[in-house]
């Protein structure tokens, strides 16, 4: 079983599911994928647009970046980790850099790492 970590952001302004229901699709995608969660990040009535505001998802990047307990962190659905495309893409850059991943029910990682290489493309070629 590969290690995971969970992370779950609330906040009524950006539409997302409940924490319950987060915490069931998460449930549900990590058994169905053979991962075990070992570590737990929770960010309630956070913003969507900027870390700052997000105090456990620094957590989760700086345990990728120090140490290292788990490999994924899933979320329910790739808008509770921002609600801005750039930002995502960004937040998959630093995972990718310390070769982790995000994921969710609704977006593989080669989704993910899709469409921040694209992204990075185009910011490059401005």
């Amino acid at each position: 079983m590969e290690n995971a970590a969970f992370y779950i952001r609330t906040n009524e302004n950006d539409g997302l599911a409940s924490r319950e229901e987060q915490l069931r699709a998460i449930e549900h995608y990590a058994e169905e994928n053979g991962y075990e969660v070992v570590a737990r990040y929770e960010d309630v009535e956070a913003p969507g647009k900027l870390l700052f505001h997000k105090p456990d998802l620094k957590e989760a990047i700086g345990n990728i970046k120090e140490r290292e307990e788990w490999s994924v962190l899933i979320a329910a659905e790739a808008r509770c980790f921002s609600q801005t495309e750039s930002a995502r893409h960004e937040l998959a850059h630093k995972f990718s850099l310390y070769g982790n991943r995000l994921e969710c029910p609704d977006k593989s990682w080669d989704a993910f790492e899709a469409g921040m290489k694209n992204y990075r493309r185009e910011m490059s070629g401005r």
